[in-house]
């Protein structure tokens, strides 16, 4: 007869926010961060996975206790992450995944708890681990996507954003910080595509709409711009970066309709305001 044991689940959806720019002065937000998920909305493996055999089926009391040590030092990772004492996760962590090297959890939450210390190179090591026991393991690439394009691997960032996306098509922060990525390398249209997806998931997901606004406004579509920044900013009054995009386009509407007044030629840039612009 197996004995399962579930430990406390702590289930960091995203790991970083990214930093990504369109232009000079407007900026493209990634996924929420700095918050454990909801554990009933967790994209991968809800549980950590211990298993100990009984004696008699022959594999030996070594593994079994080793197993079991595994899961009292999985519980007493959870305690120290849930009090956000990361060094202690950490050290905890350790030495579970050297006694139970093939449990996916154990490795993700390392990781996810190097991210927290700032040890970058470590948590993509741990990502990678995570993915060796469980390849499919949707926030596992969507985290080890962040930190890659953080690191300027834009290609393995995409990589690992469409990984999670195959594994789990409804993940709204994998299409979310895919469309940031796109938008780096070039390729607006499929990240607009990307950010209209996040959204259709997840119709309250501001920043998915900031980030289709300033897509949006990078395409020169003003109008929609508007429409999606302006929506981002009712959903979430904070997002400092749709509400300076907005002001932007205010002022260029201004400059464009006083020039047109004084008969003179818009400065470049400058456009005649849309109907939907804010006042």
């Amino acid at each position: 007869m197996k004995q399962t044991f579930l430990p406390p689940s702590v289930r960091p959806a995203c790991l970083l926010a990214l930093g990504l720019t369109l232009g000079s002065s407007l900026g493209l937000a990634a996924a929420p961060t700095n918050a454990p998920a909801n554990p009933a909305t967790t994209n991968g493996p809800a549980k950590s996975r211990f298993i100990v055999e009984d004696a008699g089926t022959g594999t030996g009391s070594s593994k079994d206790d080793a197993e079991a040590k595994a899961a009292e030092l999985s519980k007493q990772a959870d305690d120290w992450m849930n009090k956000g004492n990361y060094t202690e996760a950490v050290n905890t962590l350790e030495k579970a995944v050297k006694l139970a090297p093939d449990n996916e959890e154990l490795h993700f939450n390392l990781a996810f708890s190097y991210g927290r210390l700032g040890r970058t190179r470590d948590a993509i090591a741990q990502y990678r681990e995570t993915i060796r026991v469980l390849p499919e393991y949707a926030e596992a690439h969507n985290n080890l996507g962040n930190l890659l394009a953080r690191n300027g691997d834009l290609g393995g960032a995409v990589e690992h954003f469409q990984a999670a996306i195959k594994s789990q098509p409804e993940n709204s922060s994998a299409h979310n910080n895919l469309g940031t990525a796109l938008i780096r390398i070039g390729k607006p249209t499929e990240a607009v595509a990307q950010f209209e997806e996040a959204i259709r998931l997840r119709a309250d997901y501001a920043e998915a709409w900031q980030n289709l606004g300033l897509a949006r406004l990078n395409q020169k579509q003003v109008s929609a711009a508007v429409e999606a920044l302006d929506t981002a900013l009712r959903l979430n009054p904070r997002l400092e970066i749709a509400r300076k995009a907005l002001t932007q386009i205010r002022e260029r509407a201004r400059a464009a309709s006083a020039a047109a007044a004084a008969g003179q030629k818009p400065a470049p840039g400058v456009s005649a305001p849309p109907a939907s612009a804010p006042r």
